[in-house]
Formats: structure tokens, sequence, C-alpha cells
């Protein structure tokens, strides 16, 4: 066909496949450019060797070997190999800076820590990929020894570590040094220092330096190991931090499950009961809330604080005349109760609104008088139970302000009623 276009026709035709194919060659150029060569990992192995050697260049080495992780190609063995490796020169790096110590040069003293809490993660690693079955189901343990002298070798340091932050106040990082000498705890068995003199403290600062961070987790990690190793006063506040510790996690089945653990091993201590009764409450168990005030009752002796929670829980179900009894009881233990005073003065409030309710409206009706009456002496019961809670509570006007201000108008108290009309409307 191009025979037959004229000269011109057919150079202009030439010029755009020109155009066109031009920028391809220049792909096919980019496809030839040579990716960098990959070092071998024996050469890896082999500048490892040498840092570990010449005390010099493990950061380096270290880059190097666990950037070859990447590698698809490798074996689990391989893979085991360079964390071990890769610990070897944790633990290197870590000597560079106790040399220094040695010899009376500055030292970092964080990092001497940190390179042995980062020489057990390797390990972790390394422990991890060598117990991993093979493809009949059959694990090929190889590395376990060597990682378990290589921590226990280390393990007072990696106690030393959490000592250390932990006297910086610095919480978050004091944890993972105990954490990791508690989890090996186990590997210290059969070993020269199978008297582990230290585990009791550890576990103890691990669960608190984890509580103090904010690691709730590792809170529970290790609370019934600190619980079970130390003293009655220090339990009794580690089991509150394990109820606080499932709370901050929302679970709250767990929560529920260690108040009532709380409830049953330190009846003495009020936490527990107070917020397990107020969860029966929140939902609406107040039958279980008063079992569990009778319990505690019957077992360590009757406190004010059982007695309140069952006039709570009678005011909740609009039971006024059980309320006003342990409200009484509560009293009669503890005088100075301001919320027992409340549930007090609230029930004689409601029940003469009932009553109000209840009454002859018709001045005529010969029990008009008997039920005014009723009402009146009512709010006359309820009086002193609210003006106490003002003596005992001034600043919670929010509790006793309203209360009264019915109270004394119904009561036809100008003065009283006046003043606090002026309290809750400040500006009129």
């Amino acid at each position: 066909m191009l025979r037959n276009l004229p000269l011109k026709e057919v150079s202009g035709f030439l010029l755009l496949c020109l155009l066109f194919f031009a920028p391809c060659s220049g792909f096919s150029k980019e496809k030839k450019e040579k990716q960098p060569k990959q070092e071998r990992l024996s050469t890896l192995y082999k500048n490892a060797r040498m840092a570990l050697k010449n005390q010099g260049g493990q950061d380096a080495a270290l880059s190097a070997l666990l950037g070859a992780l990447s590698r698809p190609e490798l074996s689990n063995k391989q893979r085991a190999d360079i964390y071990y490796t890769a610990a070897l020169l944790e633990e290197s790096l870590n000597g560079v800076e106790n040399k220094k110590a040695y010899l009376k040069q500055p030292y970092d003293t964080a990092r001497f820590f940190n390179k042995l809490c980062s020489m057990y993660n390797q390990l972790r690693l390394c422990d991890s990929i060598d117990h991993i079955p093979d493809a009949k189901g059959k694990m090929h343990v190889r590395m376990q020894k060597k990682t378990q002298a290589l921590r226990i070798k280390h393990r007072r340091n990696i106690f030393g570590g959490g000592k250390y932050f932990l006297s910086k106040h610095d919480y978050a990082s004091a944890y993972p040094f105990f954490d990791l000498y508690c989890t090996y705890r186990d590997q210290v068995k059969g070993s020269k220092e199978q008297t582990d003199s230290l585990y009791h403290q550890a576990v103890l600062w691990a669960t608190l330096s984890s509580f103090l961070c904010g690691n709730y987790s590792g809170t529970i990690k290790h609370i019934d190991n600190a619980i079970a190793n130390t003293n009655l006063n220090n339990a009794t506040i580690l089991q509150e931090y394990k109820v606080r510790s499932f709370a901050h996690l929302k679970n709250d089945s767990a929560f529920v499950s260690a108040l009532k653990q709380g409830v049953q091993d330190y009846p003495q201590h009020d936490y527990f009961f107070v917020q397990l009764a107020d969860w029966y409450h929140e939902h609406r168990d107040y039958t279980e809330e008063r079992q569990l005030a009778d319990m505690l009752i019957a077992n360590v002796g009757a406190r004010a604080i059982h007695y309140y929670a069952k006039s709570k829980s009678f005011l909740a179900e609009e039971k006024y005349e059980e309320c006003i009894a342990y409200a009484d009881s509560t009293i009669t233990l503890q005088a100075d109760f301001a919320d027992a005073y409340y549930n007090k003065g609230i029930a004689y409030l409601n029940m003469a609104v009932m009553a109000h309710e209840k009454s002859s409206k018709d001045v005529r009706d010969p029990q008009y008088a008997a039920d005014r009456q009723k009402v009146q002496d009512l709010y006359r019961l309820a009086r002193p139970c609210m003006e106490m809670v003002r003596r005992l509570q001034p600043e919670k006007q929010d509790l006793w302000a309203s209360p009264l201000y019915r109270i004394y108008l119904h009561l036809n108290l100008g003065d009283e009623f006046n003043e606090i009309d002026r309290l809750l409307n400040p500006g009129k």
C-alpha cells in the first residue's frame, strides 16, 4: 500500500511511526537496568563475626542481618539462626557500654540495659521460629539450650534494668524488663540459678509498673502471681488494681468476678463491697445487692455501709418503710452518714407526695383534715433529714436545696423558704 502513496505522505507516515514507538525503546532500556546485588548470607554472617570479634560495627552488621529476613527464599532454620546471631550482636553492644563503665568512661546506662532487653526479644523470635513444626507436624528444636543459656547469663542484669527505670519513675520502660524476668522464670529451673530470690519482687514490680503506665493487659498478665507472692496488705491493694484493670479493659464479666473474689478474700476492705453493690444497683439486681450486704453482715459483723446499701436498694424499689428502717440502722452505727439521711429524707418526701395524691381534696369531707395532717407530718419528718444533709455536705447544694425548697413551701416556713429560693435563683 505504501508503494501507491505519494512520497510526501509516506514520509509523514514513517515519522508518525517513529514518534509512536520511540518511548518503547526507553521502557525496554529501563527494564534492563540491573537491581543491586544482594549480599550473600554467608557474607552477612562473616561481617557479624568480625563485629563480635573486634567489638566494633555491630549496629551495621545487625541492621544488615535483620534486613535479610525479608528474603522469601529463607528457611525457618536460617531465620532462627539470624535471630540468634542478632541476639549475640545486641549482647556485644551491651558489652561495649559495660566496658566503658568498668574503665570509668562516660557510658549510656539506658542503652546498656535496653540492649539486653533487645537481646531477649531476639531470642524470643529465635525460639518462636525454632518451634515451628515441619510439614509432617514434627518439631525439631535446635536452639533452645543456646537461647536459654544466654538468657540465664544476663538474667540479673535484666532485673537491674527494671529497677533502674523504676527509680526514674519511667514505668513504661521498666515494665518490659520485669515482664521478661518473670516470663522466663521457668527456664531457671535446673540451672545454677534454680533458687530465684528476686522473683517475688520482680512480679510485684511488673504488676505495679504496668498499672502505673496504663498497660492494663500487662497488669492482668502478672497480678495473680504477684498476689500469691506477697503479704495480705499488698494482696488487698493488688486485688483492687485487678478490678480497676478489668474496668479499664471493659471486661465486665472479669470485673464482676474480680469484685466477688475481693469480697470473699478481703471482706474488711470496703472497696470491693461498694463496687459490687453499685454494680448490682445499676443493673437493678436489688435482691443480689441486699444478699451481698447480708452475707457480709453475717461474716464480718454489721457495718454502716452494709445497711446503707440495703436502704438504697429499698429506696430504688419504692419500699419506703424498709428504706427508712435501714437508713436508721446506718445512722445508729455512723451518725454522720450523710447519704443515709438523704435516703431517709427522700423516702419521707416521696411518701408525702403519694399521700397528697391520695388525700381528699374536698374541704367539706371529714377525711380532708386528717389527710392534710398526714401529709404535713411526712414533710415535717423529712425536714430534719434534709437539713442534716445540708449540714454535713454544704457544698452539695444539688442534693439538699430542691428537697428543702419543697419542704419549706409545704410547711409554710417563710424565712427558710426565702433563703432557699435565693440560693436556687440567685439573680431573682
